[in-house]
C-alpha cells in the first residue's frame, strides 16, 4: 500500500523513519534549491501584516462569553488560519528565501507537510459548516440546520477534528519544492510519481469547490429573493455584510481547491503555481480583514483591546451602549449633547453591523 507507507502513520510506526523506497536522497542531491528572494519577502512581509490583523480579532473572540455554534465555528477556523498563516507564510517565506529542498531538511518538510493538509481539509470543512449555520440562522427551513443542535453538534465537531486527524497522518504530505517555490506531493527526486498520489486530497478539493460555492449561493439567493424587502437599514446592512464575507470566503477556498485541482492533472505554468499559493494564503487571511471591516461586535472589541479609552475619548470614539450612555450622561447642555450624539450616529454608520 504505496500510500500508507508514504504517509505519517509510516514514519510513526517504523522508527521514525521515512519510507526509502519514495523519499530517500541521493547524496549528490544534499544542496540548496533555486531561491526566490523577493517572492520571500513578500510572503513573509504580507504573512506578518495579516496575521498582526487576525490575531486581535481571535483574541475577542476568544473572549467572548458566546458559546454558540457560530462562535465555537469561528473559534476553531480562527485557530487553523492562524497555524495556517504561520506555514504558508513565514515558514515558506524562510523556505523560499533560502531555497531549502527536501533532501537537506526531509523529516522536518514532511512532518511540515502533512501538518499543512491537516490544517488544510480541517479550514475547509470547518469553512463549509459556517455557510452551513448561516444558512441555518436566516432560513428556518434549511434541511442541515440539525446538524448544529446542541448535541449533534458536538459529534460534528468530533467528526472534523477525526478528518483532519486522518489526513494529516494517513495520506501522503505536500512537501515545499525550492524549483516551484510551492507545494507539491512529490517531492522531485527521481522516483515514482504514482507513490505520491493523493486521492484523498483529489476528492476532498473538488467536493470542497462545489459544496463552498453551492452554499454560500444558496445563502446569496436566500437573502437577497427570499428573505423579503426591509425598510431597516440595520437588516439591510447585515444582509449586505454575510453576503459579503461569504463571497470573500468561498471565492478564496474555491480557488485555491480548483486551482491545486488543476495543478494536479496538468503540468502548469510557474505563475499558476504561485497564485494557487497566494490564495491559499488569502484564504486564511481574509476573514481577518473581513470580521475587521465587516463584523461590528468584532471590531469594537479590538478598537477597546487597543486603543484606551482616554484617547477614545479624546477623538469622540465610543464604542459599546455603556459608553455612550455615559456620553449622555456627561453632556451639559442640550446643544453639547446633540452635538456629541451627531457624531455618535456617524460613528454608528460606519461601525453598523
Amino acid at each position: 500500500m504505496p500510500s500508507l507507507k508514504s504517509s505519517l502513520f509510516y514514519f510513526l510506526t517504523n522508527s521514525f523513519t521515512l519510507w526509502p523506497e519514495a523519499y530517500s536522497c541521493d547524496e549528490s542531491m544534499v544542496n540548496s534549491g533555486t531561491r526566490w528572494p523577493t517572492y520571500a519577502i513578500y510572503l513573509v512581509v504580507s504573512g506578518g501584516a495579516l496575521l498582526t490583523l487576525y490575531i486581535p480579532c481571535y483574541i475577542a473572540i476568544l473572549s467572548s462569553k458566546s458559546r454558540t455554534p457560530t462562535y465555537r465555528l469561528m473559534i476553531i477556523l480562527g485557530g487553523l488560519d492562524l497555524m495556517t498563516l504561520i506555514l504558508s507564510s513565514l515558514m515558506t517565506g524562510y523556505f523560499a528565501f533560502y531555497g531549502v529542498s527536501f533532501c537537506q531538511q526531509p523529516i522536518f518538510l514532511f512532518i511540515t507537510g502533512s501538518f499543512i493538509i491537516g490544517c488544510w481539509v480541517s479550514n475547509c470543512v470547518a469553512s463549509i459548516l459556517m455557510a452551513m449555520d448561516r444558512c441555518a440562522e436566516v432560513d428556518p427551513h434549511f434541511p442541515l440546520a440539525f446538524l448544529f443542535g446542541k448535541r449533534i453538534f458536538i459529534i460534528v465537531i468530533f467528526v472534523l477534528l477525526c478528518y483532519g486527524i486522518y489526513v494529516s497522518v494517513f495520506t501522503q504530505p505536500i512537501i515545499f519544492s525550492p524549483e516551484y517555490a510551492s507545494y507539491l506531493f512529490d517531492p522531485l527526486i527521481g522516483k515514482n510519481p504514482d507513490f505520491y498520489q493523493n486521492y484523498t486530497i483529489l476528492v476532498h478539493n473538488a467536493v470542497t469547490c462545489v459544496l463552498t460555492t453551492g452554499i454560500y449561493f444558496y445563502l446569496c439567493y436566500y437573502l437577497i429573493f427570499k428573505f423579503g424587502y426591509s425598510t431597516s437599514m440595520w437588516l439591510y446592512k447585515s444582509k449586505r455584510q454575510i453576503i459579503a464575507q461569504g463571497v470573500i470566503l468561498s471565492f478564496f477556498h474555491a480557488a485555491t481547491a480548483i486551482i491545486y485541482e488543476y495543478i494536479l492533472f496538468v503540468n502548469p505554468p510557474q505563475w499558476l503555481i504561485l497564485a494557487a499559493h497566494i490564495s491559499w494564503q488569502c484564504s486564511s487571511g481574509c476573514l481577518g480583514i473581513a470580521y475587521l471591516t465587516l463584523n461590528r461586535t468584532i471590531r469594537n472589541s479590538v478598537v477597546k483591546m487597543l486603543i484606551p479609552k482616554k484617547i477614545r475619548k479624546h477623538f469622540g470614539w465610543y464604542i459599546g451602549a455603556d459608553e455612550h450612555v455615559a456620553l449622555e450622561q456627561a453632556g451639559n447642555t442640550a446643544g453639547a449633547v446633540l452635538n456629541v450624539a451627531g457624531v455618535v450616529v456617524k460613528l454608528d454608520n460606519y461601525l453598523q453591523n
